[in-house]
């Protein structure tokens, strides 16, 4: 439960900053308020402490890759190999941590004998997950959409000065 407390302030603490930013979203703050409560009522309960430290776990896996595209794009390597990479392997780990185990966590919390409050919090924030997921779909489709359009307008320009 200590870890759990720690998490808890970490995130009281997160979601302060995130309010100082310049681009404040409303799918970060209801994410960052859905985990709060469902710690905080996990705590107040004494109840799937175990789980939640397993979906804190699950959930923030992907973040080094998540804050590397970032720090890429503050760099100037926007559209270089290196951040279509770390775009790939943090939607791939998102992906499969998101999409694949934390249902599988939520539907652990949600079967097991926990109050209301922790079930809907777990399920709240697997439905976070899967909106950011369509997100993260759309945006890695996107990129690769104009890369290889990129690509191809490169080949085409190759093709036409090779025949003058």
């Amino acid at each position: 439960m200590q870890a759990l407390a720690v998490s808890l302030s970490y995130l009281i603490y997160d979601l302060i900053c995130c309010q100082f930013d310049k681009r404040v979203s409303i799918d970060n703050t209801i994410h960052h308020l859905v985990s709060i409560v469902g710690m905080a009522a996990g705590l107040v309960y004494r109840k799937s402490g175990s789980e939640m430290i397993a979906a804190l776990f699950i959930t923030e896996i992907s973040s080094p890759f998540l804050h590397l595209r970032e720090l890429l794009k503050e760099l100037g390597y926007r559209d270089t190999d290196l951040n279509l990479a770390a775009d790939i392997s943090f939607a791939a780990i998102f992906s499969f941590a998101r999409m694949v185990v934390g249902p599988y966590i939520a539907w652990l919390t949600l079967t097991a004998d926990n109050p209301l409050i922790i079930k809907a919090m777990a399920l709240g924030l697997q439905l976070v997950s899967a909106y950011w997921f369509y997100k993260i779909a759309r945006m890695l489709s996107y990129k690769l959409t104009k890369r290889a359009a990129s690509k191809n307008l490169v080949c085409a320009d190759k093709g036409a000065s090779a025949a003058k």
